[in-house]
């Protein structure tokens, strides 16, 4: 009698929870086609974006890390995705390792010289689509006083509007690589590996 009464539970939770995920979707649709993205000039949502890096150490391990103070703009073309164009700029001393000591390390002058250089930021130059949903946007990253191309590979997530903030909103990941000896950033090498990832993942807001 109780397992019939616990299942009888499960499947009115189930319910209930199928239905609201149902009225939540006609109620708040999310758009996943980009090309019917509402076009126009979009503001980084610093609450809603992270750029993870990660990089070998020792051998052992990647260690990971994070800047936790960025800021960006999206200026979207939905008749001609190409002319998109992207900015994003991060405070070189946010750097955030999970480590006070090795943070001091990175923001130091034979690293990232945060006084010298207080950001860190990239400037699309084209964008070329690969798919639907993807794209390479191609770029500027202006690391350390140190201007070099980059790649980035950018898959669109979805977009419309927040619920909660009733702002438009489209959400994008990325990824890309980089050899921080280009940019001058020679510590500790070859312990610590020279490739470093990147992981983007960001959401832009405009009003309705």
């Amino acid at each position: 009698m109780n397992q019939v009464k616990s299942l009888a539970i499960l499947l009115s939770f189930s319910l209930v929870l199928i239905g609201c995920t149902a009225a939540a979707k006609i109620l708040y649709p999310v758009n996943d086609d980009p090309l019917k993205t509402r076009a126009g000039i979009y503001k980084l949502d610093p609450t809603h974006a992270n750029i993870i890096f990660s990089v070998n150490h020792l051998g052992f391990s990647l260690h990971h890390g994070r800047f936790n103070k960025i800021e960006g703009s999206l200026d979207l073309d939905n008749s001609i995705p190409e002319k998109s164009e992207v900015f994003i700029r991060v405070e070189t001393h946010s750097i955030d390792t999970n480590s006070q000591e090795l943070d001091s390390l990175l923001r130091a002058k034979q690293m990232f010289n945060a006084a010298e250089h207080p950001y860190i930021s990239f400037e699309s130059k084209s964008v070329q689509l690969t798919d639907p949903k993807t794209a390479i946007i191609s770029g500027d990253l202006t690391l350390a006083g140190v201007r070099k191309p980059i790649d980035i590979e950018a898959t669109f997530i979805g977009s419309g509007t927040n619920p909660l903030t009733g702002v438009r909103t489209i959400g994008f990941s990325g990824k890309g690589t980089l050899l921080r000896s280009a940019y001058g950033l020679t510590e500790w090498l070859p312990f610590v590996g020279d490739e470093v990832s990147l992981v983007i993942e960001a959401e832009f807001v405009r009003p309705t």
